[in-house]
Order: C-alpha cells, then sequence, then structure tokens
C-alpha cells in the first residue's frame, strides 16, 4: 500500500484501546486442497474490502484453521513480526492522524503504542530485529519532507530512535544476523511501481541498490530475507515471485501461476522451505477483489490453497509460534 494510502488507514482507529483476540473470522477458512498438507506455525494477515475497510489484521494457524481477527475492523494495516512470533508490530493512527507502530504479543496482549516525536513526523510500521529488541520504521513527513528517512528505534517502549537514512524507502526486512536492512524505493523517492530494492548497514552506511536497473519491483511491502540469509523474496508488477541474492546475483523467477493470476506480498516459511502469497485476479495490488492465499515449496512447485472465502487477503507473515 502506498504511504498515504497506508496513513489513511491507519487513521481510523484511534490507538486500538481494546484487543479483538477473542472476535472469529466472519468469511470462512480452508485447509490445504492439494499438495502441501503439513503447515505449521501461525499466519498475521490481513482481508480487506466490505466491513474491513482498507485493512483489517487476522491471526490464524499456518493451514488456515482457527483464525480470529487481531485489529479493530478498518483499523491496522502492515504487520511484521519475528520469526518465532513473540512479537509483532501493527500499523497504528497518532497524534493527529499521523502513522505510528503498535507493538504487541500474537494474541493481542502486552500492546505498547510507539510514542511519536513533536512535530509533523510519522513513523510508519516496519519490521521487527531477529532478536526483536528493534523496529524499522518508515519515516515520511509532508510538512517537512526533510525529514523523510528509514528509522530505527527500540520496539520495547519507541526511546533510543535513530536515522538511519536521509531519503525516503519503506523498510522491508533485517537480514538474519540483524547486520542490514532491505528496503523498497520507487522512482523520486516514492512508493508507486516500479520500483526497486535496496541494501543498508543498520548504521547507515553503505546503501545501495540490489536490484537491476531494469528489474521491477511490486509495491510496497512483503519482500523478505529468507531465513538462512541466502536469498531475498519479492513480487514484480507483473505478478511473479523472484528471488536475488543479497549480493545482487542470481536473480531467478520462482513462480508464475498458470492460470494468470497474478502473485503479491510473499513470505517465507519459518524455515525456508515453503513460501505463501496472495494470488489476486487482477495486477492492482491496491484493488480488493476476491482472492485466496496460497503455498508454494521454495522451489515453486504444489500450489496449494490454505485460506478462501469471498474476500480478499494479503500481506501474510509466517512465525514458527
Amino acid at each position: 500500500m502506498q504511504r498515504h494510502v497506508r496513513k489513511a488507514a491507519v487513521a481510523i482507529a484511534a490507538l486500538f484501546l481494546t484487543a479483538c483476540g477473542s472476535t472469529p473470522a466472519p468469511s470462512a477458512s480452508a485447509s490445504p486442497t492439494a499438495g502441501i498438507t503439513a503447515l505449521a506455525g501461525h499466519i498475521v494477515f490481513t482481508r480487506a474490502g466490505g466491513s474491513y475497510g482498507d485493512e483489517t489484521v487476522f491471526v490464524a494457524k499456518a493451514d488456515g484453521t482457527d483464525e480470529h481477527q487481531l485489529s479493530e475492523l478498518g483499523g491496522s494495516c502492515c504487520p511484521w513480526a519475528t520469526r518465532d512470533g513473540s512479537r509483532i508490530v501493527l500499523g497504528a493512527s497518532g497524534p493527529g492522524g499521523r502513522a505510528t507502530a503498535v507493538v504487541e504479543s500474537l494474541d493481542g496482549s502486552h500492546r505498547v503504542v510507539l510514542p511519536l516525536p513533536k512535530g509533523t513526523l510519522n513513523l510508519a510500521a516496519g519490521p521487527l530485529s531477529p532478536d526483536g529488541k528493534l523496529v524499522a520504521l518508515e519515516g515520511f513527513d509532508d510538512a517537512n519532507p526533510s525529514n523523510a528517512g528509514v528509522y530505527l528505534a527500540r520496539a520495547s517502549d519507541g526511546a533510543g530512535r535513530r536515522r538511519v537514512t536521509r531519503e525516503h524507502f519503506i523498510p522491508g526486512d533485517f537480514s538474519p544476523d540483524g547486520r542490514q536492512l532491505l528496503l523498497f524505493a520507487g522512482p523520486n523517492g516514492e512508493p508507486p511501481p516500479p520500483g526497486s530494492l535496496w541494501l543498508v548497514n543498520v548504521d547507515g552506511s553503505g546503501l545501495h541498490q540490489l536490484t537491476p536497473p531494469l528489474t521491477n519491483v511490486q509495491c510496497c511491502f512483503n519482500f523478505r530475507w529468507s531465513p538462512d540469509g541466502t536469498k531475498i523474496l519479492f513480487a514484480s508488477p507483473g505478478g511473479k515471485l523472484w528471488t536475488i541474492a543479497p549480493d545482487g546475483t542470481n536473480l531467478t523467477q520462482v513462480f508464475k501461476d498458470p492460470g494468470g493470476r497474478y502473485a503479491i506480498t510473499p513470505t517465507w516459511s519459518p524455515d525456508g522451505s515453503m513460501i505463501m502469497f496472495a494470488l489476486d485476479p487482477t495486477s492492482n495490488p491496491f484493488a480488493h477483489p476476491v482472492n485466496g492465499l496460497y503455498v508454494i515449496l521454495a522451489d515453486g512447485r504444489d500450489l496449494t490453497q490454505v485460506i478462501g472465502g469471498n474476500d480478499f487477503k494479503r500481506e501474510p507473515v509466517w512465525v514458527s509460534g
């Protein structure tokens, strides 16, 4: 979702003061229908359209069962999590409708709304470091564009904030060793597709473009480092799934739907053996057509539906917990 769309989505609910962990999902979930049958752990993902607004966050077992609502209807977006699921991050609305983030447990408890500095800077939700101690935040400021950049803060309370880049990027993922950040950029610092992936060290040094100049990356989320650190996963605007090595080599197409649908927002399983993503009937990742969440083996085989239903799903995060 683009940053202005994201800001509007999180402004609907004011700081999520009540947890929704016990609310059942109103639409049907389905266990895998063919191929892959053993899916361990949990997934955090979003539904959109109708009463779900631009996005509502849900949690379920990785096989699509035992699903329930995690955020208020239409009141959150952009989930992230540690690989063990001990902490998750969601988009939230701060003072004046500015974008901030909520850090909480997978069951919605131990919720902390990260504070914003005085002024007009938005610090939208981004990924957690592997140890869960830091959160990367997307800084954007329409009133003072020079404040834009990626920021790091302590996940427990938002303290110790420091700026990593002075250009606007959307943070995509931490490397498994916690030393680098994967970033998304669109033309002129804006995030509509086509876009590109970049890498930067967490101290702000070494910023460089990862994807080749003619490789377009689908806006705006779910750019994921494999658990073993050897591959980075992303979708292209044409709905194909790709991996690339962290040194920029070995760009490889992993998946193209034989039925002509468009893969969006992919994520790895906690052990890196599988990939989960949404399959859409259109190429617009910001529309809300009826779609489903699917899983494949990491080499692209055995396409299997995990969650169907008559609504729109995206942005799965797969955790071992």
